[in-house]
């Protein structure tokens, strides 16, 4: 086997190893959740991804969770959440932990009006 077949195999061989285990880091600590109550798919979903954004201020790293719902995403650091695509600013003061908070907070067309809310 000449040297070009071998080194495009290495690379084939490296690829196929890889990708698996970068999408499986990346997208590992994703959480879906679900509104039963509203219409379709998609506004029935909200997406976080947590701790994913990282803010450096003043030398300090802010660490901040990505949000994505109803085709928005939004990016939520020291008690603020900005549309990513625009220019709201949302405050919040629950903890970084109430995830189905974040999906109440923006996820808000149409409202969940579940009565087990964002599960």
């Amino acid at each position: 086997m000449n040297r070009n077949g071998l080194c495009a195999k290495l690379v084939l061989i490296l690829s196929l190893s890889i990708i698996p285990a970068i999408a499986s880091f990346t997208h590992a600590d994703a959480r879906t959740y679900i509104c039963k109550s509203n219409p379709d798919y998609f506004s029935k979903r909200c997406t976080i991804h947590p701790y994913a954004v990282t803010k450096r201020v003043d030398g300090q790293d802010h660490k901040g969770h990505l949000v994505g719902c109803q085709f928005k995403t939004y990016t939520c650091i020291d008690g603020i959440c900005r549309d990513n695509y625009g220019f709201a600013e949302i405050p919040f003061e629950f903890s970084m932990d109430d995830y189905a908070g974040f999906c109440s907070l923006l996820c808000r067309n149409p409202e969940c009006f579940d009565p087990d809310g964002w599960q």
